[in-house]
C-alpha cells in the first residue's frame, strides 16, 4: 500500500475484515495440519448468546463426535445428485481421541459471544490435500456442530497466504458447496433446527446439526 498514510491502511483493513468470516481469535492447540481456537461471532445462534463457557465432559463430547455420520448421494457426470444415500463417520476414532479434550478446553474458555472452530488438512498428493473445517457450540441443552468443509480436495498453493486468505484461520469459510448433510445417531437425540439458524455467522450453507448431549449414554 505504497503512499498510504497510516489511518488510511488501517481503515482499509478494517473494511477487509468486516467483508470476510471472522478470524480464530484465541488459539487452544495448533500445529502444521490441524487448529482448533475460539472465534467471536456476529449476531450468535438466532439471535442468542451461546451456553458459555461450559463444563463439559470430556465422554460426553466424545459420545457426540462418535454419533456423527455424513450422509451423501452419488453425483452423476451431467451433475445431477441420485442413487443409494451413502453414510460414513464424521470423525475417525485416532480424530476423536486428538479433538475430543481440545474442545472441552475450548468451550469451558469460550464467551457467550464466541464459539470453538477447527481445521484439518492432510495431504494426499504433491499438489492436492483435503480439508476439514468446521465449528461448535453449546445453546441451552444442545451441542452444534457445524461442517462448513468435509474432505474438500483442493490444490495446496491455494492455501497459501499469497493466493487467499488460509482456510485454517477461517474455518469458518466454506470453499464450496457440498451435497449431503451432517446427521447423528441415534436419531432421538437431535435437535430440530431450520435451516440457515446459523447463516448470520457462518458463510454458504455448511452442514448443521444439533444434539441433546447430556441424556446420552452409552
Amino acid at each position: 500500500m505504497k503512499g498510504l498514510t497510516g489511518p488510511v491502511c488501517a481503515m482499509i483493513a478494517l473494511l477487509a475484515a468486516c467483508a470476510t468470516p471472522g478470524a480464530q481469535t484465541q488459539a487452544i492447540y495448533e500445529d502444521e495440519n490441524r487448529v482448533v481456537g475460539v472465534q467471536a461471532v456476529h449476531d450468535g445462534h438466532d439471535g442468542l448468546p451461546f451456553s458459555h463457557p461450559a463444563v463439559v465432559g470430556e465422554d460426553d463430547v466424545t459420545r457426540v463426535l462418535r454419533g456423527l455420520y455424513v450422509e451423501t448421494r452419488n453425483v452423476s457426470l451431467a451433475g445431477l445428485v441420485g442413487g443409494a444415500t451413502q453414510r460414513q463417520p464424521a470423525f475417525s476414532r485416532r480424530e476423536i481421541a486428538f479433538f475430543a479434550p481440545l474442545f472441552v478446553k475450548g468451550l469451558g474458555q469460550a464467551r457467550s459471544d464466541e464459539m470453538v472452530t477447527f481445521y484439518e488438512t492432510a495431504e494426499i498428493s504433491d499438489v492436492h490435500e483435503l480439508t476439514t473445517s468446521g465449528g461448535m457450540f453449546i445453546q441451552g441443552d444442545a451441542l452444534h456442530i457445524v461442517l462448513s468443509n468435509y474432505g474438500v480436495k483442493t490444490e495446496i498453493w491455494q492455501d497459501n497466504e499469497e493466493y487467499r486468505p488460509p482456510v485454517r484461520n477461517r474455518p469458518l469459510e466454506q470453499i464450496a458447496p457440498e451435497p449431503g448433510r451432517l446427521v447423528f445417531r441415534p436419531a432421538r437425540f437431535m435437535v430440530q433446527s431450520d435451516e440457515g439458524t446459523v447463516a448470520a455467522f457462518v458463510q454458504g450453507k455448511p452442514w448443521h446439526v444439533a444434539v441433546r448431549f447430556r441424556e446420552i449414554r452409552e
